[in-house]
Order: structure tokens, then C-alpha cells, then sequence
């Protein structure tokens, strides 16, 4: 647990304005995630977000629930770790890494679209020297769907910045 609260500030930091400026608009036309992802020693701590419409209608089409409706009070976090089981891999020297949701949150972007987050951690057997990603997440529901992950490990302070899209949705790795 220390290590995740040494881990958070860097997490919640938000992310960089989405293209074009921050001028608030009705809808977006740009379907896109972006993830902070922090690896040290035997833990791993993600912090991802999605415009809130987008990952809304995933989850309803993931449940087959048409009327499900996140809002501030119900972020449905059990449901996204379940949704995240699925559309996000990650692997630490050829083992799965289970995720689990410890926090979520909405807020407006720059843009004012409403964002939701949440946060994810993980726990490795030993320190990994290799670890293999695909963000898959909403690639079912859009052609253009695009997925950044910003990744840091410490205490090595070695950063790198991975990019998936729907068009091309293969893992990829990171290695010290």
C-alpha cells in the first residue's frame, strides 16, 4: 500500500489536452484513451481514461444491458475490471498480470467532455524484465479507436510511450 500512495501523484496528474485545443464541445469526434502506466519492482499501478459516452455504451454492449448508466455515484468498477480483464493484456516475463480496480473517478477534460477513470493494480511474482501490452480497450466498438500508454518504470525513471490503434491491434514490449 505505501508504494501505491508513493505511486499516485504520479497517476493523477492529468493527462495532456486531446487534440485541437481545449475549446468545450457538444460531442467528440476522437476516440481515444489514454493511460499513465507505473512499474516498480514487484508492482505495477495503471491509471486509465475514456470519454465517458464511449466506454459507457462498451459496457452497456459488454453486459447486453442497454439501460446501464455510469454517473458519479456508479462507476460500475467491478464491471470495468471485468470489461479491462478482456480488452487489456499485460504481461511481466511471459505471466499474466491480473488487474484489479482500486479507484475511479469522473471529471471533465479540457474539451469539458466528461472522462471517466480508474485505476489499476497489479503485483508481480519478481521484478520484471520484460513486459508485453495491448490496450484493446473499445477497439470492438470503433475502427479509429486509438489507445496511449505512457509508461514509467522506476526507480530507473526509464519512460516510453506505446500506441495502439484498432487498425493494428498487436502487443507490445518493453524491456530495460
Amino acid at each position: 500500500m505505501r508504494r501505491l500512495t508513493a505511486l499516485l501523484p504520479l497517476l493523477l496528474a492529468s493527462a495532456p489536452p486531446p487534440p485541437g485545443g481545449g475549446a468545450p464541445a457538444a460531442l467528440h469526434d476522437l476516440h481515444v484513451s489514454h493511460t499513465r502506466m507505473v512499474l516498480e519492482e514487484r508492482t505495477v499501478v495503471l491509471r486509465i481514461r475514456l470519454f465517458h459516452d464511449d466506454l459507457q455504451q462498451a459496457l452497456q454492449r459488454f453486459t447486453g444491458d442497454s439501460t446501464l448508466q455510469l454517473t458519479p455515484e456508479h462507476r460500475a468498477d467491478s464491471l470495468f475490471g471485468a470489461y479491462a480483464a478482456r480488452t487489456l493484456r499485460l504481461e511481466a516475463d511471459g505471466w499474466a498480470v491480473p488487474l484489479t480496480v482500486s479507484a475511479s473517478g469522473m471529471e471533465k477534460d479540457q474539451a469539458a467532455q466528461e472522462v471517466v477513470w480508474y485505476v489499476l493494480e497489479g503485483g508481480l511474482e519478481r521484478p520484471a524484465g520484460r513486459l508485453m501490452i495491448l490496450n484493446g480497450v473499445l477497439f470492438e466498438m470503433f475502427r479509429d479507436q486509438q489507445n496511449i500508454v505512457q509508461l514509467l518504470r522506476l526507480p530507473e525513471d526509464r519512460r516510453r510511450t506505446l500506441y495502439f490503434t484498432a487498425q493494428d491491434p498487436r502487443e507490445q514490449a518493453f524491456a530495460p
